[in-house]
Parts: structure tokens; sequence; C-alpha cells
């Protein structure tokens, strides 16, 4: 008799805690719909085709869930890899995108160089070799807070073309860094080449946001990743040395050897020429 009080307890408890666990997997269904994903022929070729998603400036640019990372070999040797990521980024004027007319798509992007980090203080801290990677070992104007203008990095959407298989090209331009004088080039003149982005659309969905029954924040997701070389942004011209490495006291003050030493070309051999970056963006609209 006890042996069966104890089976039929057991069968209770299971009984109770399996409908928990559904009612949990029911309420976590209905909380998201899919709204746009990406699509493939149904034929299952591979092939890209477009959806009807639009994204116009209704739309918020959801910076807490985003991120702009970089990636490169170390020494330029096997498949050891450098990374980190830059902390201030924005869209700017704001993103517009329309899978139906992706001529129409507004999409300029820029990071806060000077914002780099890797989360790692013997490659962050002042004069460490982190900053050389990308030019900005010594800062501009109080040497804490640089001036945007020699500071920022720039890609600038001209147009957007099809890659039957892997989603859309942004073609445009890539800012990064300055000519330092003399160097055939006014001091401060922005070194700029022609680059093709990849840009994946990641979907759209409906989300509960207050977790009160009602759909009412629509989020949308893009990938967009490129790679460039560092010497193709390297002022190699210039006569003004890029070394030495200042020390941390001309950081602060515009004393010392290294006084113009600005953000416009700083290199790192430890670091790989080829530099790979990603950008992940997320975007809301509440309705």
């Amino acid at each position: 008799m006890k042996k069966k009080s104890s089976l039929l307890t057991l069968a209770l408890v299971l009984t109770v805690g399996m409908s928990l666990f559904l009612t949990q997997c029911k309420k976590e269904t209905v909380t998201e719909t899919v709204i746009q994903t990406v699509y493939l022929d149904p034929n299952d070729t591979g092939v890209f085709v477009p959806g009807t998603a639009v994204l116009d400036t209704s739309w918020t640019f959801e910076k807490s869930h985003s991120n702009v990372n970089w990636q490169s070999k170390y020494y330029d040797f096997s498949s050891t890899m450098l990374t980190g990521r830059f902390n201030n980024f924005l869209f700017s004027p704001e993103l517009e995108f329309n899978e139906s007319n992706i001529g129409a798509a507004n999409i300029n992007f820029w990071v806060q160089v000077s914002t780099y980090n890797t989360g790692e203080p013997g490659r962050d801290a002042l004069g460490k070799c982190g900053l050389n990677y990308l030019g900005i070992t010594y800062l501009d104007s109080s040497k804490t807070q640089v001036d945007p203008a020699s500071d920022t990095a720039w890609f600038r959407c001209n147009s957007i073309t099809i890659d039957n298989h892997d989603g859309y090209i942004m073609h445009g331009t890539f800012t990064f860094n300055r000519y330092r004088a003399p160097s055939g080039f006014a001091d401060g003149t922005p070194i700029t080449h022609n680059v093709d982005v990849n840009l994946h659309f990641n979907g759209m969905r409906d989300f509960d946001s207050n977790n009160d029954g009602t759909m009412d924040k629509l989020r949308a997701g893009f990938t967009a990743n490129w790679k460039f070389n560092r010497s193709d942004y390297m002022d190699n011209a210039s006569t003004v040395p890029y070394w030495p490495v200042p020390k941390a006291s001309e950081m602060v003050t515009n004393a010392g050897a290294a006084a113009n030493n600005k953000t416009y070309g700083v290199w790192s051999i430890s670091c790989s020429d080829e530099m790979e970056m990603t950008i992940n963006a997320v975007f809301y609209k509440n309705h």
C-alpha cells in the first residue's frame, strides 16, 4: 500500500511539473512573432530572395543591443586573433531601409575611434600597443576628449546591390585617419577609400515588451562586415614620425616631442595589416 501511495505521489508531481513546463513554453511562444525573415529560394538553390521589410525614420536605433567589433591577426601569423570593440557609434542621419526599393536606402555610420577597447589593460592603457592599431596613441585637444573631425571613422553608403548568395552589398566610402603635413596634402585631410560592405538583414519580430499579452514593439536587426588594410589609411609620406610612443605625461598636455603626433596614423607591428570590422545593429518601433 505504501508503495502504491508513493507511485501516486510521484505521478502527481510529474503531472504538475509537466503542466508548469508546458505552460511556460506556451507563454514563451506567444511573446514574440516572426514578421520578416531572410528568404532563400523555395527550391533550395541557396539564392537570396529579398523580402518586403521597411524601416524608416520612425524606427529607433537600439544602441544597448548593438555593437561594433574588429579583429585582426596577431603579428600576422596563424589564426591567432586580436579582438576589440568601440563604445561610441551611431547612424547619422537615421537609417532608412526598404527591401522593395533598396535604391532609396540611407545608411551612414560612424564610430569614435578613441573609444576603442579590448577589455585588456595591457593593450588599452596609455602608451600601450592597442591604441596604435587604429592610429590613436596620441589624441587631440586635451588628449582626453579628441576633436571629432580627426577622431571619427565614417562609412557612407552610395548604393546597394543584391548578392545572390549572401544578402546585400553596400558600395560606399570609408574614411579613417588623416594626412599629416608635409605629405602633399593639407594637414588633417581625410584619408578616404571606396569599400564594399556585406549587409545582412537578420529579420524582424513583434514583441510583447510589457508581458501583458499585447504585441507592442517591433525589432529588426542587421549585420554588416568588411575588411580593409590599415596601411591604406596610414600616411607613410609624412615626415612627422609615428614614434616614439608618447609617455603618459605627454598625453595630458601639449608638451613633449610627440605634441604633433595626432590621430593621423600610428602603426603597430603586433597587429596584422588586414583588419575586419563587424557591425551588429538593432532597431525598434513601438506600435
